[in-house]
């Protein structure tokens, strides 16, 4: 597939997902999906990062309105650092959790 084809696909997706998000953001956001998923970021990701990068996601795509989430307990928070993908400047500047670090199950 081309990249570029891949890329519409992945914007095409994430303004379902994030529908507040604005266009420079999904932009930006389609480009690292795709850049993620040739680097096989995929095959290593826990739900804990799975999370962590939906966070980013939402970042990234400068979204008005959080994800909607179905509430499940979390055994734990991904700590940023344990990121398998490449962060970005916005990413970066990540806004602690409010909630601080999920309790233990």
């Amino acid at each position: 597939m081309r990249t570029r084809s891949a890329v519409e696909i992945a914007r095409a997706s994430l303004a379902l997902a994030f529908p507040t998000a604005t266009e420079e953001g999904l932009d930006r956001a389609a480009q690292l999906v795709v850049r993620w998923g040739s680097q096989g970021v995929g095959e290593r990701l826990t739900a804990q990062l799975r999370e962590l990068m939906l966070e980013d996601l939402e970042i990234i795509t400068q979204s008005a309105q959080p994800l909607a989430r179905v509430e499940e307990p979390r055994a734990r928070r991904a700590d940023p650092q344990e990121r398998v993908w490449r962060t970005t400047e916005a990413t970066r500047r990540r806004p602690p959790d409010p909630g601080g670090p999920a309790r233990p199950v």
